[in-house]
C-alpha cells in the first residue's frame, strides 16, 4: 500500500471514530486505541506534508494565530425567535398563527432544548468545511472557522461515515451551538481557578471567549462540542419538515440533540415544556427552554414574520432559577476602559447544574438597590 493509501485509510478510520463517538454516541474502540491511529496518521503527515490536506483530523489541533477576525455576510438571516414564558403563551402563538391559515389546518410540530451557547454558522462546498462564523447582527458574523476546525465534532467533510452512500449536496449552509457540557466546564473552569488564571461565571460565556480566541490553539485545548439543527441555506435539496432535516444532519455526520422530540399537536408541545421544566437539571447542558418549530417548513416560511421574529417557530423559556447563599468578599475588578466593577465572591452553591462561586453586582448603584 502506497503512503497516500495509507493516510486516506487512516484518515477514514478515524472519522469513522469520531462518527461512532460524537454523532451515535457509541464508540467501538478505546481512548488509547484512537489515539494510536490518530498518531499513526499524524507521524505519515509529518514526514510527507505535502500530502496534507484542510480536512484531515489531524488539521483540528489549531493553526496561526489570527491578528483579527473579517467579517462573514451570511447567504440568508440567523433569526432569532419571539418568546412564550407559559403555555398560555404557547396556544396564543397558535390562535394567531390560526388566523393566517385555512380553517382546521392540522400543524405537528418538533420541540428542540434551547441550549445556552454560543450560534455558529457552518458552510461547506462539495462536502468540504470552508467556512464557520458567528452570529454576529444576524446579516453579518466574525470568520472563526479555525477556531472551529478544532472542535471535534464539527466534520471537516461530510458525509463522515466511510460508508455512507449518500452524496453530499454542491453547497449547504448548517446553524448550530457551540457550548460546554456541564461536567467538562466544572473540571475545566476550576483548574483555570486552581493555576490562578481568570474563571467564567457560566458556560455560555465560556463558549463565547473560547471560540473569539484568535489563536485557535487556545480553543484546540478546551473541552468544547455543538449540536447543529438546522439547515440555512443550499443546493441540490428538497426536505421539506424539520424533522426530515434534523434526520438528515445526523446522516451526514452532524451531532444533533438526542433530546428533539416530535409532537402530532399542540398538547405534546406543552406536555414537553413541562417535562423539561423538570429535567432542565438533570442534563449535561444548559437550557434555557425550549424551542417549538412547525414541522411543514415550506408553511412555516410562508407565514413570514412579526418584526423580524419568524411565525413559523417560537421559544419558551423556563422561570428564572433562584437560589439563596452567602456573599462571602466583594472584589473590584478593572474593565478595559478602566472602569471599576464590583464582583461579588459567593458560598458556592449549585444553580442550574453549575457550581456558582461569583456574581457580577454590575455597577455600584445596583449595589445599593439590593441593600
Amino acid at each position: 500500500m502506497s503512503v497516500t493509501d495509507r493516510i486516506e485509510a487512516l484518515r477514514k478510520q478515524i472519522n469513522f471514530h469520531l462518527y461512532r463517538y460524537h454523532v451515535l454516541d457509541s464508540p467501538v474502540i478505546s481512548d488509547a486505541e484512537y489515539d494510536q491511529l490518530y498518531l499513526g496518521l499524524l507521524a505519515l503527515e509529518e514526514a510527507h506534508p505535502e500530502l496534507i490536506t484542510p480536512d484531515s483530523p489531524t488539521q483540528r489541533a489549531g493553526a496561526e494565530p489570527l491578528a483579527a477576525f473579517t467579517k462573514v455576510t451570511h447567504p440568508r438571516p440567523i433569526l432569532s425567535l419571539s418568546n412564550a414564558f407559559n403555555v398560555e403563551d404557547l396556544y396564543a402563538w397558535r390562535t394567531r398563527i390560526d388566523r393566517l391559515l385555512p380553517e382546521d389546518t392540522a400543524l405537528n410540530y418538533v420541540v428542540e432544548p434551547k441550549i445556552d451557547g454560543l450560534t455558529v454558522v457552518l458552510t461547506y462546498r462539495d462536502g468540504l468545511f470552508v467556512q464557520g462564523a458567528t452570529r454576529g447582527n444576524g446579516e453579518v458574523g466574525e470568520d472563526i472557522t479555525q477556531n472551529l476546525r478544532t472542535l471535534k465534532g464539527i466534520p471537516t467533510r461530510i458525509p463522515i461515515d466511510p460508508d455512507s452512500d449518500l452524496a453530499p449536496p454542491p453547497y449547504l449552509v448548517v446553524r448550530g451551538e457551540a457550548f460546554f457540557p456541564l461536567d467538562k466546564f466544572e473540571a475545566w473552569n476550576s483548574a483555570r481557578g486552581e493555576a490562578g488564571e481568570q474563571t467564567y461565571m457560566n458556560p455560555r460565556n465560556a463558549a463565547a471567549g473560547s471560540l473569539r480566541q484568535l489563536d485557535s490553539t487556545i480553543t484546540a485545548a478546551r473541552p468544547l462540542t455543538l449540536y447543529c439543527y438546522d439547515l440555512i441555506d443550499w443546493d441540490g435539496l428538497a426536505i421539506d419538515t424539520q424533522w426530515e432535516r434534523l434526520a438528515f444532519l445526523r446522516a451526514m455526520g452532524f451531532p444533533t440533540s438526542p433530546d428533539n422530540v416530535y409532537c402530532e399537536d399542540l398538547e405534546g408541545v406543552a406536555a414537553q415544556y413541562d417535562i423539561w421544566a423538570e429535567k432542565r437539571n438533570q442534563i449535561n447542558y444548559e437550557v434555557d427552554g425550549i424551542v417549538v418549530k412547525i414541522n411543514d417548513r415550506p408553511l412555516a416560511d410562508d407565514l413570514g414574520f412579526v418584526g423580524k421574529d419568524p411565525r413559523g417557530a417560537i421559544a419558551m423559556k423556563f422561570p428564572a432559577q433562584e437560589k439563596t447563599t452567602k456573599l462571602l468578599e466583594l472584589k473590584l475588578n478593572v474593565g478595559r476602559t478602566g472602569v471599576l466593577a464590583p464582583n461579588a465572591v459567593l458560598e458556592p452553591i449549585e444553580l442550574g447544574g453549575v457550581t456558582v462561586r461569583n456574581a457580577t453586582l454590575h455597577n455600584f448603584d445596583e449595589i445599593a438597590r439590593k441593600d
